[in-house]
């Protein structure tokens, strides 16, 4: 049986730590990002959620071809950093074939709504450009 075993690089340090803890190590790293604010929580027993509040910084996020509209979104590779910031203190033993799911705790990544409201007004795509 072969396993997708991951740890994060801080895992080690924060293995015995209450998720209230670990969020706030989390929301200290994210920091890096000045020209955003986080909010970060524990949502349940396993679960962080990290919601993108405010950006001043309109390349953070991208438009993407939806199925039939064009969806206003955070762009990828900012997405990828603040899911790499969150998994440096994780770990995963799943087994989604047998359906095992063993993780220190779920990441859950979102964008306010009226923030992507109101980078959707400042950042129209151009009618007809793809």
């Amino acid at each position: 049986m072969q396993t997708a075993h991951t740890v994060g690089s801080k895992f080690q340090q924060v293995k015995n730590l209450p998720l209230t803890d670990i969020v706030k190590l989390i929301r200290k790293d994210l920091k890096k990002f000045n020209d955003c604010k986080f909010s970060v929580r524990k949502a349940n027993y396993t679960q962080i959620t990290i919601e993108l509040m405010s950006c001043n910084n309109q390349n953070r996020f991208e438009w993407f071809d939806g199925y039939n509209q064009k969806i206003l979104r955070l762009e990828n590779n900012f997405m990828k950093e603040i899911k790499n910031i969150s998994n440096q203190y994780n770990f995963d033993n799943s087994d989604v074939m047998s359906d095992y799911f063993h993780v220190n705790f779920y990441a859950y990544i979102k964008c306010n709504y009226l923030l992507l409201t109101e980078m959707e007004n400042k950042t129209k795509p151009i009618k007809g450009v793809a």
